[in-house]
């Protein structure tokens, strides 16, 4: 009894012991399963630090066979000088080295060494875990040109580039915003206690700008006129944008053009074409209008007169014994003149009136809203004024000079350019008949 006893005790103890070892095989098969299947190397080292285990990711990563592993210890295969630690400790080992493969080529790669312990906690051997860098370096490397890109093209940027609070205190600016505005450098600029505030004229200027991109959070090409260090006024073009920083925290980040330059030339073509168009429509020589104004403003005034029943007249008038001026003192005396008479004229009128230089020595007035009477006194007092002014006397000649005029109104006499004109003339041509130096009136 004690003997079957034994034996069915053995029977257990050898079925205990191998279902313990099924279970050791099972968990060792699944070890390994693992370890070949992870993508990263992985060496398994003894207590001497000699190489036990490899894994396929190891070989196919270095190109070596597992022979050429064992027995061998990790340091045989990277470049000890190269080697850059990330952390130690007492079961933990961390570095970066160039690893040499089997083909010579030196790989980038993090060692990661752990220690392995039985169940008492004694030292049973090593682990490593080997990660190629070679994707990260080569990323890292593209990060770093990108970056240097980034700040080549902010440093050297026509435009100028800045970053602010919503406050205006600046967080960075480029060499361009500090040149735009007037200042050395960015340093200084970002030494000023008012930030972007001190760029205004007028602090309502930017609340404006600041609704228009709080609203629709960015603003195009808007406009500002801003302050330069030295006090001037600089146009600029700003395109901003609201953005987040690093804590969350909405920021301003934009750039600035400067748009002076372009103002500038608007400003002169304005008065390029101002002044073309006082060309087109005066006289050179007297600085009064032509008669392309003349005819384009009476035709104008013609039909506004029809559609308010405003009237308006006319004054033809004409240098009496002219030729005998240019026949004494020359052309050039005579031109001169011609233009101070013109001023005579222009010191009579007021705005809407106006003289127009209608050619040779003829001058034709135009008064908006005046009628037969009126027409007639200003006539006079153009006359008069004549007669008390003495001409040329520059080169102290001294001369007297008088006109004869002639006077139409606007729908009264003639309802047309043309006949108005020709009945101002006829007025003007009689009087030159009768002894010159008055003012004739058409009488239909």
């Amino acid at each position: 009894m004690a003997t079957a006893t034994s034996y069915e005790y053995l029977v257990q103890q050898i079925e205990s012991l191998q279902k313990r070892l099924e279970i050791s095989r099972q968990a060792e098969e699944k070890y390994y399963r693992v370890l070949e299947s992870i993508s990263e190397g992985f060496m398994l080292l003894d207590c001497d630090l000699a190489i036990t285990e490899v894994n396929k990711a190891l070989l196919k990563l270095s190109g070596y066979r597992r022979d050429d592993f064992f027995g061998f210890k990790v340091d045989k295969f990277y470049d000890k000088a190269s080697v850059n630690f990330y952390s130690a400790s007492r079961d933990h080992l961390s570095f970066e080295a160039q690893f040499r493969a089997g083909s010579g080529r030196e790989i980038p790669m993090l060692f990661s060494r752990s220690t392995v312990k039985d169940d008492m906690g004694r030292l049973n051997g090593y682990m490593y875990f080997l990660t190629d860098l070679t994707e990260l370096k080569v990323t890292q490397r593209e990060l770093k040109r990108a970056e240097h890109r980034y700040r080549s093209m902010y440093q050297n940027a026509v435009q100028g580039m800045f970053q602010s609070r919503l406050s205006g205190e600046l967080i960075r600016v480029n060499p361009s915003y500090a040149t735009i505005l007037g200042y050395s450098s960015p340093d200084e600029v970002l030494g000023l206690k008012e930030g972007a505030n001190k760029f205004y004229f007028d602090q309502e200027d930017r609340r404006r700008m600041m609704r228009a991109v709080k609203k629709k959070g960015a603003v195009v090409n808007h406009e500002l006129q801003l302050k330069r260090k030295d006090g001037k006024p600089r146009w600029i073009l700003a395109n901003i944008r609201l953005i987040n920083d690093d804590q969350g925290n909405q920021i301003l980040e934009g750039i600035l053009v400067d748009n002076t330059k372009r103002k500038t030339l608007e400003k002169e073509l304005r008065r390029d074409r101002q002044k073309f168009r006082n060309l087109a429509n005066h006289d050179n020589l007297t600085g009064l209008f032509n008669t392309r104004y003349l005819y384009k403003a009476l035709d104008e005034l013609i039909e506004d007169s029809k559609l308010t029943n405003h009237l308006f007249a006319l004054i033809f008038m004409d240098m009496d014994n002219f030729k005998r001026v240019v026949d004494t003192y020359g052309h050039l005396n005579g031109s001169q003149a011609l233009k101070e008479v013109a001023q005579t004229i222009k010191k009579c009128l007021a705005k809407p009136c106006f003289g127009v230089a209608y050619g040779g020595d003829e001058f034709v007035v135009v008064l908006p809203g005046f009628n037969k009477q009126q027409a007639t006194q200003k006539a006079e007092e153009i006359r008069s004024a004549m007669k008390q002014t003495v001409y040329l006397t520059q080169d102290k000649h001294n001369v007297a000079l008088t006109a004869s005029f002639g006077i139409a109104v606007f729908p009264e006499d003639n309802d047309t350019r043309t006949g108005l004109l020709a009945l101002a003339d006829r007025a003007m041509f009689q009087i030159k008949l009768s002894g010159k130096d008055s003012i004739g009136i058409t009488q239909l």
